[in-house]
């Protein structure tokens, strides 16, 4: 589950408010697959837990290229980058995210206790994640989108 041996994501091209619904239903997505992970590794079926942990590699890189194309820019041209510091914050735990996606997938052919541990850390930090995006960066994000499109100053 390398992302060296996968294309390049591009982000997508959508309205900004389409944009925005499409990453919220993908959190809602996220967190169901983090539940069907849980059951996984609780019943001991590594071959599904490893299907699992693909599609949410492939869902949060296509994800993280939307959000830091298209979201976070909005937010550092409208308030600056020390404005915009909260959705960095959040931004940046992107990597960490991705790096224990990763390690919780190399886990999956490996003893059962590695993996429930780390499933269980990766789905705290992805639902913190996720709610810190929806009840903070996205409303700021659309907010400033619109009010830009107005031509409102900021």
């Amino acid at each position: 589950m390398t992302s060296t041996s996968m294309a390049p994501v591009r982000p997508r091209r959508l309205a900004f408010a389409d944009l925005i619904s499409v990453l919220t239903s993908e959190h809602a997505e996220i967190r169901w697959k983090l539940t069907e992970l849980k059951g996984s590794t609780e019943t001991k079926d590594f071959t599904h837990a490893a299907a699992i942990l693909k599609d949410l590699d492939q869902l949060f890189r296509q994800h993280i290229a939307d959000e830091e194309a298209q979201v976070l820019p909005i937010l550092i041209e409208a308030y600056g980058v020390k404005g915009a510091e909260q959705a960095i914050v959040v931004f940046r735990q992107h990597r960490p995210i991705y790096l224990l996606i990763q390690e919780v997938g190399r886990l999956a052919s490996l003893p059962p206790e590695g993996l429930a541990t780390n499933e269980t850390k990766l789905g705290a930090l992805l639902i913190k994640h996720t709610q810190a995006e929806e009840t903070h960066i996205f409303p700021n994000a659309l907010s400033t989108y619109y009010a830009k499109s107005r031509g409102a100053s900021l």
